[in-house]
């Protein structure tokens, strides 16, 4: 697992999945606080937000430029609309998806991975764009859970 600390205002710990070990993301000031405005908007509504994420995929790296919050969509604490990050984050104007974790279903601390559900939007926006996309989780106003998906299969090689 690797982790990444962001400095700024906006300051969030990346903890990238096995995997995507050998990713690393590299966010803006301007992606930094998309990912703030999106997980405080998100804690004042107690519920999910959704957002989409700008940027490109380059080998091994993720250069994350700019995050837009979605406008109000149906959801509720622990649900975000699908169907309206699919339409309106697409490629290649965005790269992918950011959304909310603000609790769990036992408990009220958010879960810091995605859910099965999360998994089958991941697949159905790389099934949609004919891509690998790069999605996050927040899950704390310092916590985020990222991963290009699919993973890759090729093996790297490690010098």
């Amino acid at each position: 697992m690797r982790t990444l600390m962001m400095r700024g205002t906006a300051a969030a710990i990346l903890m990238l999945s096995p995997g995507t070990t050998g990713d690393s993301w590299q966010l803006t000031d301007a992606a930094k606080g998309g990912f703030k405005t999106i997980w405080t908007t998100s804690v004042d509504e107690r519920r999910e937000r959704v957002g989409c994420m700008g940027g490109s995929i380059e080998g091994d790296t993720v250069y994350l430029a700019r995050v837009k919050l979605l406008p109000d969509s149906p959801s509720d604490s622990l649900t975000a609309a699908a169907e309206i990050s699919l339409a309106q984050c697409g490629a290649p104007e965005w790269i992918g998806t950011v959304h909310t974790h603000v609790r769990s279903t036992d408990s009220e601390e958010p879960v810091a991975r995605f859910s099965p559900g999360d998994r089958a939007v991941m697949s159905e926006w790389a099934q949609r764009y004919e891509r690998a996309g790069a999605f996050c989780v927040l899950y704390s106003a310092k916590g985020a859970h990222c991963e290009v998906w699919p993973p890759r299969t090729t093996p790297r090689v490690v010098k």
